[in-house]
């Protein structure tokens, strides 16, 4: 659980996620992980990664799950 507090290096745990893994991130850190999503990660997609993404504000909690 002191995990989800603390602030990660958002791109390296994206690009090291597996199929089916969550990350969850402080909900602080949604703007970054977003943007990191959609504006870094062009090689991964294009190598067909995908990532979901969904908050809970009651957690204050965002969660990032790999689809593909």
């Amino acid at each position: 659980m002191e995990r989800e507090n603390q602030k990660r290096n958002v791109i390296n745990v994206l690009r090291n996620m597996d199929v089916g893994d969550t990350e969850v991130f402080p909900l602080i850190q949604k703007t970054s992980v977003n943007n990191t999503l959609n504006a870094r990660l062009y090689k991964e997609k294009a190598q067909g990664m995908a990532w979901k993404t969904k908050s809970d504000v009651d957690k204050m909690t965002f969660s990032v799950i790999r689809t593909a």
